[in-house]
């Protein structure tokens, strides 16, 4: 009697071996894996390039003169960045004591007997809204306070004490990161938040 005939199995035609499917399944996962790695990292790096593009640079100061050459006092807020500012706190210092309006700035700066007359003589030009919002490369005005002929000597009197003024701010970018400024000749410094102090804000 005959043992039957035993064929070994054919691959069939036109499929791929076991090894070379699991290979290319393999391949095809990590290639999906590197995709969604790169698109995250772009996405990142496309995220800070925004904030990068929208971080502003606050500064503040006082002026005695306009750029066409006017003679104005005045207290400006300059953003020299390129997003915008959210200023949120404003303090205004003569000396080493701070002052929350005009008045106060003129009381502490010759004398409280005369602050009246003299801001009167001067009509001051005030900004009092609480907090400002200024674009990158602009600028707000606080208040100012403009040389004429009929107050020139109340105009230079003031202005003479104009060395002893000092100016603090805070402000936030629009994606909440803050910085403070101590001073009029300092550079803005990273902090958390910003917290007004109702006693000392500066209100024109």
């Amino acid at each position: 009697m005959e043992n039957p005939e035993v064929h070994t199995p054919h691959t069939p035609h036109g499929r791929l071996p076991r090894w070379l499917e699991l290979t290319i399944a393999v391949a095809a996962l990590i290639t999906s894996f590197s995709s969604i790695a790169i698109a995250l990292h772009h996405g990142h790096i496309m995220e800070k390039l925004v904030q990068a593009n929208s971080i502003p640079f606050m500064q503040g100061g006082f002026s005695n003169v306009t750029p066409d050459g006017e003679r104005v006092l005045s207290l400006d807020l300059l953003n020299r960045g390129v997003g915008p500012a959210h200023e949120q706190s404003l303090r205004v210092k003569v000396g080493d004591r701070y002052v929350k309006s005009v008045r106060e700035l003129v009381a502490v700066s010759i004398g409280a007997e005369r602050a009246a007359e003299v801001e009167d003589a001067l009509n001051p030009i005030k900004n009092q809204v609480r907090k400002r919002f200024i674009p990158g490369g602009g600028q707000q005005q606080v208040f100012s306070m403009v040389r004429s002929d009929e107050n020139a000597h109340y105009w230079d009197l003031l202005n003479a004490r104009r060395e002893g003024w000092d100016v603090e701010l805070c402000y936030c970018s629009v994606f909440e990161e803050c910085w403070q400024v101590l001073s009029a000749a300092a550079d803005p410094e990273p902090v958390d938040t910003c917290t007004r102090d109702e006693a000392r804000e500066f209100v024109p």
